[in-house]
């Protein structure tokens, strides 16, 4: 497969974080290297990847830190060099490509059920043999289960319409994180990505016995909805206090959530 050379003022901005930078790039470049197609690229990550070049959101992990650099700066400030975190829907690893760099003596769990963005990303990552990550080929729920992943989506999304379903889709696996944590004698989480398209609920209650306990220290989660109000109440009881960034990346305790976001979900 080709590997293919970025304009030179795109290289220049990737390293550099600013408002509304997806958006400006995409205007500036996106026709320019969309025609590239899949290939080998540098991301903003700084090591390259397989990217389909064509679809957008493959264009944006280029363009600099996926969904906003306010998240990935804090975690890159938070995480310990030997840090376990676990990236529950890792789809083809644009966050993951950034957290495996900064806990070289630590472990990424990636969950990813569907099997396209599976095989996506174990490509990548046969060539970053040295990045810590080990994929799991299930998805995260209350218990073990044989469920469904149902792609809604139109396909640019790489995966990110992706729901689980009792009848309808791919048949994939579903397993608890206590166990999964438990079969690899690890006892306690830094960071859980957590980013399931509505299914958190079950996923937060197959590691309940680690909330309860206090094990997993910060949960970054979607939330979207009635469902993002469930996740924070949920949470709430276990002492887990949900914050969001604002525009310039500062943490701040939100007494409404918008209908779609992130929040950081740390022990006070």
């Amino acid at each position: 497969m080709k590997t293919v050379s970025l304009p030179i003022p795109l290289t220049w901005i990737q390293p550099i974080d600013f408002q509304h930078k997806l958006g400006i790039c995409e205007r500036l470049f996106g026709k320019a290297i969309s025609s590239e197609g899949i290939c080998w690229v540098k991301t903003g990550s700084g090591i390259s990847w397989k990217l389909d070049l064509a679809n957008p959101t493959h264009r944006w992990i280029v363009y600099g830190k996926y969904e906003g650099a306010a998240f990935l700066n804090w975690a890159q400030k938070f995480l310990p060099t030997d840090a376990i975190i676990v990236d529950s829907g890792a789809n083809i690893g644009q966050m993951l490509m950034y957290l495996a760099q900064w806990i070289p003596q630590g472990k990424i769990l990636a969950f990813e059920p569907g099997n396209e963005a599976a095989k996506w990303l174990e490509e990548c990552l046969t060539i970053h043999t040295s990045l810590p990550v080990e994929i799991i080929r299930a998805g995260l729920g209350a218990s073990p289960a044989q469920l469904h992943l149902n792609n809604i989506g139109a396909s640019i999304g790489h995966g990110a319409w992706n729901q689980i379903s009792e009848t309808e889709g791919e048949i994939i696996q579903i397993v608890s994180l206590a166990d999964e944590l438990a079969n690899r004698s690890m006892t306690k989480v830094d960071l859980w990505k957590l980013d399931v398209e509505g299914y958190e609920i079950p996923a937060l209650k197959g590691a309940e016995s680690l909330l309860k306990e206090q094990r997993i220290k910060a949960i970054y989660a979607e939330l979207i909805g009635n469902n993002g109000q469930q996740i924070r109440n949920y949470l709430a009881q276990f002492g887990y206090y949900c914050y969001l960034f604002d525009s310039h990346g500062k943490l701040y305790s939100p007494a409404q959530l918008p209908s779609h976001t992130n929040g950081l979900f740390i022990l006070r």
